[in-house]
């Protein structure tokens, strides 16, 4: 359900909030003036991890797997980046699947409880891509009209298809035009600020 509304419904809703005019606006990859070393990388990565974990403890466990893989990618060792991407991700995937495969009754998916779930899911998944493209237009007034609002579609941190969804729909408005670089950084600040929210979810669940 999450990929098929992304991508079946997300472009449908940036064409109908984000005129053609809009949609077609290019933004040329800017050199930056400073590079970002490794170290500095790995330096935020475990700054942010501990300031997080202290703020939220009881999601300790997903503010620490979101920067390890952050940890991992910059650090430099290719086995434990092949490890990671390679291994532990495809097989915790197949293992995922299989068991909540085998693990699923028919009455689990026939209860009456499911159906306002996936409402639910639909529901916040179009409000997240709505809430991305008014953030989209923000910053369009903020840059005065130098900014892509159809970028803010890719907030919604389901990577990277969201990123792909803003491509493409400004592609079709203008083949030239290519957000692709500003949509991925846009992309992963959606899943830091997932992880927080969620965070705070949790921590507020705790004491209620």
């Amino acid at each position: 359900m999450y990929l098929g509304l992304a991508y079946g419904l997300f472009p449908y809703l940036v064409k109908v909030m984000v005129p053609k005019k809009l949609r077609g606006i290019n933004m040329p990859p800017d050199m930056p003036k400073t590079q970002v070393t490794a170290g500095q990388k790995l330096t935020f990565a475990v700054l942010a991890c501990v300031l997080l974990c202290f703020l939220f403890p009881v999601a300790s466990p997903l503010l620490f797997s979101l920067f390890l893989g952050i940890v991992i990618r910059e650090s430099g060792l290719e086995k434990f980046k092949y490890l990671v991407n390679e291994i532990i991700l495809y097989a915790s995937t197949l293992t995922l699947g299989l068991l909540l495969g085998v693990l699923c009754e028919a009455q689990t998916i026939m209860s009456d409880k499911v159906l306002p779930l996936l409402l639910y899911g639909m529901l916040s998944l179009t409000l997240s891509g709505v809430g991305g493209i008014i953030g989209g237009y923000f910053m369009y007034f903020v840059t005065r009209g130098k900014f892509n609002p159809v970028i803010g579609i890719a907030a919604v941190s389901c990577v990277p298809t969201t990123v792909k969804v803003a491509q493409k729909c400004v592609t079709q408005a203008n083949p030239s035009a290519v957000v692709m670089h500003y949509a991925v950084g846009v992309n992963i600040f959606g899943v830091i600020t997932t992880a927080i929210i969620a965070a705070v979810y949790l921590s507020l669940l705790q004491y209620t």
